[in-house]
Formats: structure tokens, C-alpha cells, sequence
């Protein structure tokens, strides 16, 4: 008997398919009740989990990008110039937010960077390889919650990462086109009166300023062979080098001599005070800025309130410090410069003077022809750098190698992507049977202890009725009995 009950407890694929058809109806309502309640639970969380990208594209036009490479083949670090701080920080600037906001957002913008390559328009040769390809990397800008505390509305979104684009496209171009400001020099006319000193001073600024160009050039496009010139950046600078000997041969005519037919002396007594004036006030500025910097930290480490009456930040002054500390840099050196003339001046004092007037001219027609020598060659280079601008520029456009392909777009991330819907939706199902099966077979056990409990009573009520029979049937067979004894 307990086999039996223990058998009949089990639960087999049998009993739940005959639960299930039971519950048929209820199971329908349950799951629909269910699904609306899920899918509308899903939705609400969908809105607020859902997050906001904004994009935009750019795409390369030459060989050698996909392995991030440049125009001329080094590397470039696209990413990280894209994600650099300093390109954010330039393209919120421009976005028109104040120094402060910028500070609260650029780390948090960068954290929300990414830049991913694609390709498209690929061009195959016979072996597969790629003679040609479009290389597109699109920058997308995650939206969250950090950086929306500092906007007014989410379309500032797109505002900022077009202009990280533009930014970063715009510092491309400078480091990738060539552009100069570099003028001709016209020659000295014979026998012109001039400051021999004054005019070697400006040949030597219009020479550092070209040798630091073609330098600049050469690490950059180092590999760069101009058609038309047949130069490279190398050779060029080379070339500048030289011209910067044949200067320091015409200063040290003027200073060998001391030349000072016309005022030559006093050029460098001026310039001399000058620059000795300002190294002293670049040098007190560096001092009140380093004070300024050790009482700002001195005041960030004790927390004092006393703070907030500071207008610069210990970033601001460390930035200024390492500004003005270039200035006295330059200063200083033009000072020793110009101490190191009066030296010479003052070893070759009287020699000048001591000549005879023939002597004298012929010193100045020799500074003047040492002038027009360097200025010949100056030219000749000039012209040289000037035509291999042209064949880079012509050759190679940087506006045909990089542009942008597509404006900024929004574009909608959920977590609850379509797998974890449907698997949601499945587990709410599920329970929802289950729950209509239990339901059902609770509503089952409760009908059957019922029907029980009816025919307990039915037997009951079956057995008084019996019983008040009985006691009928006695009492006529009694009743005769006394009828006849009466009579």
C-alpha cells in the first residue's frame, strides 16, 4: 500500500502534460499578464539604462595609416593624438566653456573616448593584397553621467566631439602641410652707410628662424625628396649650417676690428642694458611666481579656506613658471651675447679709430660684400625650400590625404540587448506556468477535499434519515398491539 501511495507521488512527464492541459486557460492569462508586466518593467529600465553615443568620421586617403603610420611613414599615434589632452582641451575651449568646467571635463571626456578603425572601398590585386582602401576611424563620444552634470543639454554632446575632430584635423594639417613666412632679403647697395652690427644682428634672426623650420621639417617628413628641387629636408638643413658659418666669419670681422663708424658701440651699450633688464625682471617674476606657487600648496595641504582668494591654480602657475623661465632663458642668452660683443669691443678698443680713413672704408666694403654673400645665399636656399613647399603641397595636398566623412550622429546603446531580452521573457514564462500549474492543482486538491467533505456529509445525513425510519417503522407495529387490548 505505501508502494502504491509512494508511486502515485511521483511526478512524471505524464502528470505535468495532463497539469498543463488543465490549466490550459490559466496558463495563457498568466503568461500574457506575465509578458506585459516584463516587457513593460524592461521598457522603464531600458530608458534609464539606455546610453547615448555621438560619432563622427574621418577617413585617410593613403597607404600606410592602417598600420598607423604618417604621411612619410613614422609613426603618428592617431589615437592618442585624437584622446590627448591637449586636443580635448583646445576643442572645449573652442566649444566656448570657461577654464574651470574644462578642468571638470576633460579627464572624464577622455575616459568616454574611443577611436575605431574600419575599412572600405578596398581595392585587390591578383594575390589578395590591398593596393587600395578608404581607412575610416570614427570617434565616438559615450555619453554619461559625469560629463552631463556640466552640460546644459545632451545635444552639447555632438557640439563637443565635432570639435575634437576639428581639432584634431586642424593640428594634422599644420604638422603635415608646409606654409612659410620667411622673406627675401634685399643686397646693400655699395658704399651704404649702415650699422654693420644692427645688420648682422637681423641676418642672424632671418638664419635661426630658417634653420629652425628646415629642421623642424626634417623630423618630420625626413623622407621627403623634392621633384623639382631634388632636396631633401636633410640636405637643406646642411646647407642653412653652413650659411651660419659664413655668418659667424662676418661677426667676427665687425668684432675683430670694432667697427664703429656708425654707431655700432652704442647699438651694443643699448642692447646690452636691454637685455640685462629684462633677465632682472624675468628673474623677479620667476621668484613672485615660485612664492605664489609654495603658498598655494601650502594652503592646499593645511585645507585652509583661505584658498579660495588665490585667482591662480598650482597648475596655472607651474604652467606660467615654465613659460617665463623660457623667456629668461632667451634673455640671458642674448645678454652674454651682446656682454661677449662689448668684450671684443673693449680687447679691440681704438683699433678702429686708429685707421686711417681708406682703412675704414675698406673694413665697411668688406662687411658689405660678406652681407650680400649671405644674403645671396639666404635667397638661393630661400628659393629652394620655397619650391619644395610647392612640390609637397602640389604632390601631396593634405586635404586629399585626411578629411572628415561624416558629420556628428546619435546613436542608442541599451544593456538589455536582444538576447537578454528573449531570455527574460522566457524566464517570465516559465514561471508564469509553473504558477498556473500550482494554481490549478492547489484549486484541484481544494474541489476534491470538498466533493470529499459532500459525501461525508451525504453519508451522514443518509445515516439519520435511516435511523429516524426505523424508529417509524416501531412505533406502527406498536400501536396495533394496544388497539387491541383496549377492546
Amino acid at each position: 500500500m505505501e508502494e502504491e501511495q509512494q508511486y502515485a507521488d511521483e511526478l512524471t512527464f505524464k502528470k505535468i502534460w495532463e497539469s498543463i492541459k488543465r490549466s490550459g486557460v490559466r496558463i495563457i492569462v498568466y503568461v500574457l499578464i506575465g509578458l506585459i508586466i516584463a516587457i513593460g518593467i524592461m521598457g522603464v529600465c531600458n530608458i534609464i539604462l539606455t546610453k547615448s553615443q555621438y560619432e563622427t568620421k574621418i577617413t585617410y586617403y593613403y597607404s600606410g595609416v592602417e598600420d598607423g603610420n604618417d604621411p612619410w611613414g613614422g609613426q603618428m599615434g592617431l589615437v592618442n593624438n585624437i584622446r590627448a589632452s591637449s586636443n580635448v582641451r583646445n576643442a572645449l575651449a573652442k566649444c566656448g566653456y570657461d577654464d574651470e568646467t574644462i578642468d571638470l571635463l576633460v579627464d572624464d571626456v577622455i575616459q568616454n573616448l574611443s577611436v575605431i578603425p574600419s575599412t572600405a572601398n578596398e581595392n585587390k590585386g591578383e594575390n589578395d593584397e590591398v593596393i587600395s582602401a578608404d581607412y575610416n576611424y570614427r570617434i565616438i563620444l559615450t555619453q554619461n553621467s559625469k560629463i552631463d552634470k556640466h552640460l546644459g543639454s545632451r545635444n552639447e554632446y555632438n557640439t563637443i566631439v565635432s570639435a575634437i575632430t576639428e581639432e584634431y584635423i586642424n593640428s594634422f594639417k599644420l604638422n603635415y602641410s608646409m606654409d612659410t613666412k620667411l622673406p627675401a632679403i634685399e643686397r646693400l647697395g655699395e658704399g651704404v652707410s649702415l650699422n654693420s652690427l644692427q645688420n648682422y644682428d637681423e641676418l642672424r634672426q632671418y638664419v635661426i628662424t630658417f634653420a629652425t623650420e628646415s629642421a623642424s621639417w626634417q623630423a618630420k617628413a625626413g623622407n621627403f625628396i623634392s621633384p623639382s628641387e631634388k632636396e631633401s629636408f636633410s640636405t637643406l638643413t646642411s646647407q642653412i649650417a653652413s650659411l651660419s658659418s659664413e655668418l659667424d666669419r662676418y661677426r667676427t670681422h665687425i668684432l675683430t676690428n670694432a667697427i664703429n663708424g656708425n654707431g655700432e658701440k652704442e647699438l651694443i651699450a643699448i642692447r646690452h642694458a636691454e637685455y640685462t633688464a629684462e633677465s632682472s625682471a624675468k628673474q623677479a617674476q620667476i621668484t613672485t611666481l615660485n612664492n605664489a606657487l609654495k603658498e598655494a600648496s601650502t594652503i592646499i595641504s593645511t585645507g585652509s579656506q583661505s584658498g579660495t582668494v588665490i585667482l591662480q591654480t598650482t597648475k596655472e602657475l607651474q604652467e606660467e613658471i615654465i613659460k617665463v623661465s623660457a623667456e629668461l632663458a632667451k634673455a640671458s642668452e642674448n645678454k652674454e651675447l651682446w656682454t661677449a660683443y662689448q668684450k671684443s669691443y673693449t680687447d679691440n678698443e681704438n683699433r678702429y679709430e686708429n685707421m686711417t680713413e681708406s682703412e675704414q672704408t675698406a673694413l665697411y666694403d668688406t662687411a658689405i660684400s660678406m652681407a650680400n654673400s649671405i644674403i645671396d645665399r639666404y635667397n638661393t636656399l630661400l628659393t629652394t625650400y620655397q619650391g619644395m613647399i610647392k612640390d609637397y603641397n602640389d604632390g601631396y595636398s593634405i586635404n586629399s590625404l585626411v578629411r572628415v566623412t561624416s558629420g556628428a550622429i546619435r546613436t542608442n546603446t541599451s544593456v538589455l540587448t536582444p538576447m537578454i531580452f528573449i531570455i527574460i521573457l522566457a524566464v517570465v514564462i516559465i514561471i508564469a506556468v509553473i504558477i498556473a500549474m500550482c494554481v490549478t492543482s492547489k484549486k484541484g486538491a481544494m474541489r476534491i477535499k470538498a466533493l470529499e467533505k459532500n459525501k461525508e456529509l451525504i453519508q451522514e445525513n443518509g445515516s439519520v434519515v435511516e435511523d429516524v425510519a426505523n424508529n417509524e417503522s416501531a412505533d406502527v407495529e406498536v400501536a396495533p398491539e394496544n388497539d387491541a387490548q383496549t377492546e
